[in-house]
């Protein structure tokens, strides 16, 4: 009589058991290794997938070598973008966000590596959340606030008056900074704010950064100044 229990029994405990590698899957199935044979007729890519799984192993061996997650997601980057297929980039992504994790969100590289992979696969609004976090840690590295500001144009198209209020931030916290006053200058000039434009092509020329023959040739269309 206690057989039809038991037999209850064990198949709740099967349901149990496979609604949890369900639920794994779910968590985890987006980011989980394709075989090698899914890159067959693709040997130049071959490579970056063995290093990529080498270098995996390493980071099981010794989760606190930072390196080893660059690798890891730069090689599946660089997989990703050449197949064109997404599952390529959130392994990448995974990757650098392991890191982070790691590194208890300190490392301004892998930082800006994942806003890259997040920009890829087109989660913008993460993108920028990376590319803020890590101009946070590095406020004088000048790419993370052209990488934002890439974003903010490209991609987000948001306001000019947003934008050139983060390229005023920017210039307000790097050293220097000719790399966006020379961003800057393009952008006033694509938008047809010729005096604006002027005024930091001139800062460049003052400055040696650019030649009197680069300032006449970016200028020479511009209409005479106010």
């Amino acid at each position: 009589m206690k057989t039809p229990n038991k037999i209850w029994l064990i198949v709740a405990v099967i349901v149990l058991l496979l609604g949890g590698v369900y639920i794994g899957y779910l968590k985890f199935g987006a980011t989980r290794i394709p075989n090698r044979e899914t890159l067959a007729g693709k040997a130049d890519l071959l490579p970056f997938y063995d290093k990529a799984i080498e270098y995996e192993q390493k980071i099981k061996e010794n989760p606190s070598e930072i390196v080893n997650y660059t690798e890891v997601g730069s090689d599946w980057k660089l997989i990703g973008d050449s197949t064109h297929d997404s599952v390529w980039l959130k392994l990448s992504l995974s990757t650098y966000q392991r890191g982070i994790e790691k590194t208890n969100n300190k490392n301004s590289l892998l930082i800006e590596n994942a806003g890259q992979v997040a920009e890829s696969i087109g989660d913008y609004a993460l993108a920028e959340t990376y590319y803020t976090q890590a101009i946070d840690l590095s406020p004088g590295d000048v790419s993370y606030y052209l990488a934002r500001i890439s974003l903010l144009k490209n991609k987000l198209h948001v306001s000019q008056e947003e934008i050139l209020r983060a390229y005023d931030e920017g210039m307000q916290r790097v050293t220097g900074g000719a790399d966006l006053v020379s961003s800057r200058a393009q952008y006033l000039k694509s938008v047809q704010r010729y005096d604006d434009a002027r005024a930091d092509f001139e800062l460049l020329l003052k400055n040696k950064i650019i030649t009197q023959e680069q300032f006449d040739e970016e200028t020479i269309n511009f209409p005479a100044a106010k």
